[in-house]
């Protein structure tokens, strides 16, 4: 985890305790204040709502510039040091939690249902503290 996520999870922590009215005294748990709210992980919820929308964009038309974007490869030299980040890779760390690879996400993503199944399965998957 990284440390802008930490800071993120920290903040909606926050916002949990603060609106069920919990004082940093009271001394309950993030996972106690979590359970009184039946909310996830913060990073659970990004990672479900990514997934929605990679299951949005499979079904997508092949011709929209959306999908265009995102079989480009830029030419031409890199910078130094270690590339940065991009959605694919995101995308494809989110599906190893699914324990599915890229082309198996493609051929789910016709059924909305069975989608929307393994993202409800990556949920209980990273709901378990």
């Amino acid at each position: 985890m990284t440390v802008a996520s930490r800071r993120l999870e920290a903040a909606h922590h926050r916002w949990l305790r603060r609106s069920l009215h919990i004082s940093w005294r009271d001394k309950a748990t993030n996972k106690d204040v979590r359970k009184m709210t039946t909310e996830e992980t913060l990073e659970t919820i990004i990672r479900m709502r990514r997934l929605r929308w990679m299951g949005h964009f499979f079904r997508m038309d092949e011709g929209r510039r959306r999908r265009q974007v995102m079989a480009w490869n830029g030419e031409g030299k890199r910078k130094r040091g270690r590339p940065r980040k991009n959605w694919p890779e995101t995308i494809r760390e989110d599906l190893r939690c699914l324990e599915l690879t890229w082309e198996e996400a493609e051929e789910v993503r016709t059924d909305r249902d069975e989608w929307r199944r393994c993202i409800a399965r990556c949920a209980t998957m990273h709901g378990k503290d």
